[in-house]
């Protein structure tokens, strides 16, 4: 095939197509497409891509970079400026390209070639083609076996099942690097491989079928020729392996261990495996044990990793809980068992609205969307198995769970909020005397049915500022205060009595909860009651009528537990450091973090121990994660039992002081 009348552009254009395809990192090799086919048609053009794709197929199972050519452009433009080519199928070399070849081995560079080439290559790879022999009985050339230590990272012998080969012979520097063996495991004189300075002849034709045994020679000779790819791919240098957490490298890592005064024990045995790991690298390439080699420095690199996340305290006492719904992935065998093995020790499910039950309820209606049995009991059950405290939550004045029917029974009965654009179908009124009653209720039925540990409030507060407006709450408020309002809602939400209004909506809440503590004293004495808090006391106190500080103050809650659901660090410790001092060391504060609050945007582990770190040294007393489900069970659990909860801990009954651990 001439090109004689092509223009530079167009050979241009022909380098610029034949694009790098990435692997791993390291060194790039040219493939050379078979082009040009001299006396073959239609078949030789088939055979020379499929050769071609055989190639690519192993080199990038390698892991090896790699870009194309054809005969066309070495022909008339030479070879890249790469380290090695490979010339799987090129059986009409013409004198053009005969001379870029040349000149590409005087780089000086390296040369693979199989099956087939001109002679004169062949010669200069040391090498003298004779004829193609093909198989007389199915598995004559079944495998080739390797000089032992002859090329880094050469394994013993590699299946190839060649229907046919090319007989060779060493000649000059060459030599024989492997031979043919049976699949009987008769060895044969026939060689498969000769090696010399210049490159090395493959008397096989490559297979799409032996996709891996050939990613493990083309590894060897590439890594033979250009040391730089067992450099990239199977690093010795521990500055060449990381990041791990905070440090760019396990080489950094490790120097900050031995300078430590403290270290758990874990992290320093797993960095001295991460390095004598990488110190095996070149033992196992002279073995032939690429598999390991590879092996050893991605194992160092999960090491590594390891290694930083036990490099975590876990202190003693510490609240450690998850937030749930009334069902979870798995089941609560599975979750409790999770929970246990990760060290944490409580629980915190959703089992009851303001209007609805998920569990048989003799207060509520139920809502229990075809669960059978009893999700409470079972996840109590469990829980005293693994050692896992239970506190069920009740979310105070929401309708979650509903069904439509007890929604308009409620409308009717004048017991949901009423904001000033109409009624509020998710919210219950907090004046309304039965609301109130059933609420507590509920609290009492779960804390003397059950054995639980606790029970937590959520959603203990109102919707909105201009919540709630109904004709009761105007009722209660004129009675309870003694003020006659004129201009009802506007003169309690803007106008004169906007104040006094605020303080009274704070009191229905804080009176609630009062009369709940008071009951629990009576009836269930040892159940724990908690809070889990909105983030902003000092407004969300007007804003939602939730005056959580005053429930501390008043000694109403055993805990608190802070949603302090942001994945920004800065802002997190700022909040922690008020919710800190509004708690005021009177009780234990759990707080709350949201890995998985915003779907659409979570905290990955590491942000999760940033927090829980944070949370630890401006005084918290435990953290309650945002919630449990599959992904939390997998993802973060298992990393945090490394160091940050890697020891058990007892629940805190009371607030630390200052000087204490």
């Amino acid at each position: 095939m001439g090109c004689g009348a092509m223009g530079a552009g167009l050979l241009l254009g022909l380098l610029v197509l034949a694009a790098p395809v990435q692997a791993a990192g390291g060194p790039t090799v040219a493939v050379v497409e078979g082009d040009l086919l001299g006396a073959g048609g239609p078949e030789a053009e088939q055979l020379s891509r499929e050769r071609r794709d055989a190639i690519l197929q192993a080199l990038a199972t390698a892991g090896i970079n790699y870009q194309e050519v054809t005969d066309t452009t070495v022909e008339h433009a030479g070879l890249p400026d790469v380290p090695v080519a490979i010339l799987p199928y090129s059986r009409a070399i013409s004198d053009d390209e005969l001379y870029h070849l040349r000149a590409f081995l005087n780089r000086p560079a390296r040369l693979i070639i199989f099956f087939t080439t001109r002679e004169e290559l062949a010669a200069d790879l040391g090498v003298r083609l004779g004829p193609v022999i093909k198989e007389i009985a199915p598995g004559q050339f079944y495998r080739l076996d390797f000089m032992p230590g002859a090329v880094a990272g050469l394994p013993a012998g590699i299946a190839q099942d060649a229907p046919m080969i090319r007989e060779l012979e060493a000649t000059g520097k060459g030599r024989v690097l492997g031979r043919w063996r049976t699949l009987s495991g008769q060895p044969s004189s026939e060689p498969g491989v000769v090696l010399s300075d210049k490159g090395a002849f493959v008397s096989s034709p490559p297979q799409k079928g032996h996709k891996q045994e050939t990613a493990r020679l083309l590894r060897a000779l590439v890594g033979h020729f250009a040391p730089e790819l067992w450099e990239a791919l199977a690093p010795t240098d521990p500055h060449k392996i990381g990041p791990a957490g905070r440090y760019k490298s396990l080489a950094e890592m490790a120097a900050a261990l031995r300078a430590a005064k403290r270290v758990p024990p874990g992290a320093v045995a797993d960095v001295d495996e991460a390095l004598a790991l990488l110190k095996s690298v070149p033992d196992l390439l002279a073995r032939g044990d690429q598999d390991a080699a590879l092996e050893a420095p991605r194992r160092a690199q999960r090491l590594a990793e390891r290694a930083w996340w036990r490099s975590y305290p876990s202190p003693t006492p510490e609240l450690r809980g998850v937030w749930a719904w009334d069902r979870v992935d798995g089941g609560w065998e599975q979750a409790m068992r999770s929970l246990a093995a990760a060290n944490f020790n409580a629980a915190f499910p959703y089992v009851a609205s303001g209007a609805a039950a998920y569990y048989p309820s003799s207060v509520l209606p139920e809502c229990r969307d075809g669960v059978e049995g009893d999700p409470v009991a079972e996840m109590v059950r469990w829980g005293k198995e693994y050692g896992v405290q239970v506190h069920p939550r009740v979310l105070g004045f929401f309708t979650m769970g509903a069904p439509d029917e007890v929604r308009a029974t409620l409308k009717k009965q004048g017991r949901l909020a009423r904001s000033p654009k109409g009624t509020d179908r998710n919210w219950l009124c907090p004046s309304n005397h039965e609301n109130r009653l059933r609420i507590i209720q509920t609290v009492l039925e779960l804390a003397t049915k059950y054995p639980v540990d606790g029970v937590q409030f959520d959603y203990l507060r109102y919707a909105w500022k201009d919540e709630c407006v109904c004709p009761t709450c105007r009722e209660h408020f004129q009675a309870d205060t003694g003020i006659h309002v004129d201009s009802w809602p506007s003169q309690v939400l803007t106008g004169s009595l906007r104040q006094e209004f605020l303080d009274w909506r704070r009191e229905q809440v804080t009176s609630l909860l009062r009369t709940v503590r008071q009951k629990l004293k009576e009836k269930a004495p040892n159940c724990k009651l908690s809070a889990a808090v909105f983030i902003n006391w000092e407004s969300h106190r007007d804003t939602f009528g939730q005056d959580w500080k005053a429930w501390i103050d008043e000694g109403l809650v055993d805990f608190v537990c802070p949603m302090t659901y942001t994945g920004d660090l800065d802002k997190f410790r700022g909040w922690v450091e008020k919710q800190e001092r509004w708690a005021g060391d009177k009780v234990p504060v759990a707080m709350g973090i949201g890995p998985l609050a915003n779907p659409a945007h979570p905290i990955d582990p590491q942000g999760v121990l940033d927090e829980i770190q944070i949370a630890r040294q401006l005084g918290c007393e435990g953290f309650v994660l945002f919630n449990y489900q599959e992904k939390l069970a997998r993802d973060y659990l298992p990393l945090l039992a490394l160091g940050a909860t890697s020891a058990p801990a007892q629940i805190p009954t009371q607030a630390k002081r200052e000087g204490d651990d």
